[in-house]
Formats: C-alpha cells, sequence, structure tokens
C-alpha cells in the first residue's frame, strides 16, 4: 500500500520508507515475533568499517588494562566485562552509533526521539563466563512490562558468534510474556536458550522485554562485541553524554548525534527555564532526521546552557507570559547570548 505522511503515525512513515530502502522489513517482523533480530553484516558496512571497529576496541581494551593484544586474552582468561562508557574513547564509536541499520530498528521500537544510554564494548575469554537469563527492563517497581519497551539494545558482532564461542542467546518471543524470568525460569532456560549463530560484523537487536543470556566461550580467543542501549527520552540515561560531549563533537557529527547526547532535552527544569539563544529562531530542525543524514552539524546543535535553578527571573518569565497572550514582546538583549558563549 502507499505509505503516506499520516499525523496519526507521527514519523513512523518516514522511518518505514527508509527502512524498507534497508531492506529492513522482515527484521520489523522478527522483533515483533520474535523479540530480537540479526542485521547480516552486508547490511550493517563493509568488511573494512567492521575491522575499524574491532580494532578500536581492542585499543582501548589494551590502554585500559594496560596490555598488549597479544596478552589481552590472558587478561580475560576464565572471564568477562562490559567495559563501560566508551563513546569518547575513539571517534569511530560516534559513527557507529549512527549506522543506519542499527539505529532504525532501535528507533522502531522506541520512536525516533530516543537518545544514548550506554556506549560499551563487551570481552570474553576461553572459560566458564557467562551471562544469566534476564530481560533488561529496569522499572523495578512495575511488576509487569507496558507493551512497548523503554529501553533497546545493538550488539555490533566484532567476531563470530557461536554457542561454542560463548554467544548471546534469547528465549524467543519471551518479549510477549511481559516479566521477569523467575530464578527457576532463569534456570531452566539457561542450557535452552537459542544461541546466536552469526558472522562478524552482524547486529543483533532486541528491546528490554525479551530474556536473553550467554554460553561459556570452549574455544580459544576473545569474543568481542559493542553495544549501545538506548532508552525513551523521559528516562535518566546510564552513561553520563549530555555532560561529556563536546561542542566540537556537535559540530563534526550530523544532528541526530546531538539529538541522542540529549542536548536539546527540557529536563530537568528549575524555577525558570532556560534563557534562549540569540540565534535559536533561525535554528530550523526538522521533526525526523533521516538514518542516512551525514552532514555535518556545525552549529545547528549547541551544547546545554549552564542554568541558575534556583533563580526565579521575573522579567524573564513577564516576557514569556505576554508572548503567550499573543502580545510580541521582544526579550531583553541581557538574555541573548553572542556568539557560543554560555550564559
Amino acid at each position: 500500500m502507499n505509505i503516506d505522511d499520516w499525523t496519526s503515525a507521527r514519523y513512523l512513515p518516514w522511518l518505514y520508507r527508509e527502512l524498507k530502502q534497508l531492506d529492513l522489513l522482515e527484521h520489523i517482523a522478527e522483533l515483533e515475533a520474535f523479540g530480537y533480530t540479526v542485521i547480516p553484516p552486508e547490511k550493517v558496512g563493509t568488511t573494512d568499517e567492521h575491522e575499524a571497529v574491532c580494532e578500536a576496541l581492542i585499543r582501548v581494551a589494551c590502554a585500559r588494562k594496560q596490555c598488549t593484544e597479544a596478552e589481552l586474552a590472558d587478561v580475560f582468561e576464565d572471564g568477562q566485562e562490559l567495559m563501560r562508557f566508551m563513546l569518547w574513547d575513539d571517534p569511530i564509536f560516534e559513527k557507529t552509533l549512527l549506522n543506519p541499520a542499527g539505529l532504525g530498528l532501535v528507533q522502531y521500537l522506541l520512536g525516533t526521539n530516543c537518545i544514548l544510554s550506554l556506549c560499551d564494548g563487551w570481552l570474553k575469554g576461553k572459560g566458564n563466563s557467562r551471562t544469566g537469563i534476564h530481560a533488561d527492563w529496569a522499572q523495578f517497581e512495575m511488576a509487569t512490562f507496558p507493551p512497548e519497551p523503554f529501553t533497546a539494545n545493538f550488539n555490533y558482532l566484532l567476531t563470530d558468534y557461536s554457542k561454542d564461542d560463548g554467544a548471546l542467546a534469547f528465549v524467543p518471543a519471551s518479549h510477549r510474556w511481559r516479566r521477569w524470568p523467575s530464578s527457576e525460569e532463569s534456570e531452566y532456560w539457561l542450557d535452552r536458550a537459542q544461541p546466536i549463530e552469526a558472522p562478524k560484523g552482524s547486529m543483533i537487536i532486541w528491546g528490554d522485554h525479551t530474556w536473553h543470556g550467554s554460553y561459556p566461550r570452549k574455544t580459544e580467543g576473545l569474543r568481542l562485541m559493542m553495544l549501545a542501549t538506548f532508552c525513551r527520552p523521559h528516562m535518566q540515561s546510564q552513561e553520563p553524554f549530555r555532560a561529556t560531549v563536546t561542542q566540537e563533537a556537535l559540530d563534526r557529527n550530523p544532528i541526530r548525534f546531538g539529538q541522542l547526547m540529549d542536548v536539546a532535552g527540557a529536563f530537568p527544569f528549575g524555577k525558570s527555564p532556560p534563557r534562549p539563544h540569540e540565534d535559536a529562531s533561525k535554528q530550523k530542525i526538522a521533526p525526523y532526521q533521516s538514518l542516512f543524514d551525514q552532514e555535518p552539524a556545525n552549529g545547528a546543535m549547541r551544547l546545554k546552557q549552564e542554568v541558575n535553578f534556583d533563580a526565579y527571573d521575573l522579567e524573564f518569565m513577564n516576557v514569556i507570559n505576554a508572548r503567550a497572550k499573543g502580545k510580541t514582546i521582544p526579550f531583553p538583549d541581557v538574555y541573548r547570548i553572542k556568539d557560543k558563549d554560555k550564559i
């Protein structure tokens, strides 16, 4: 059928058309039916791109562990580590976040305004280490899950995956049960979950309702993977991207990158809203950012302004209230910023 820009569907038609262009509609069906999907390497990127991300992860791991690449497998003998907060360790990870296939399917699950929560690497050596069966749902006060996920992952496989390689494993269609596994269910599914059999360069996508774990690695060497977790914009990210992103990083990446950093997020509120940038009226940010957009933002995204949360700005609020009543009252010059200074 013809997919029009239906207002009732918000930005989903635009996303849907781009996912169709990327030949990912079958993966939408798999997410709906089974709770996870595996994107093949050729839909993720080129062999050189997969290798470059793999090399970057190894460099970061060696730097953090203060070892050589040859020693890295011994460091993780019978062990594994989720290596946290890697985004700023190598510029290539910034590009990886914007991978059209991975980000596109994540946005299908969470909406096109989702933000980044985690950007980590995972290294796993030969031995008995494994991850138990669980769901990523973290709203612990909610005994049952809503129909929609609040967070979603992509796992970018940087080595081949199989059961003997210590692969991630899923309980297909468990996302439909909308609850955590009990301890007895986790034990039952530990060696019955479906292992991922996929080559290097693949991406696994799933939402936080799906039960999953991993198998021990029986083969020599390391299992390598980069993961990114995204969340709905009302949530607190698990790593401090908005507090650590630089203006240079915003400028060199597309607008969607700055949105993932949540630099335009309204929260938290103070007693007065942030004062507007001088050029705020000139910044026309499209409501939907194409998955194919690679144009650097070059100032279209700005760092979050510093705010005195405890100050009530009477003059500023008087202007806000007057404008709400239809009066065209300009903001005084003191409320504007010049160049790229912060208030």
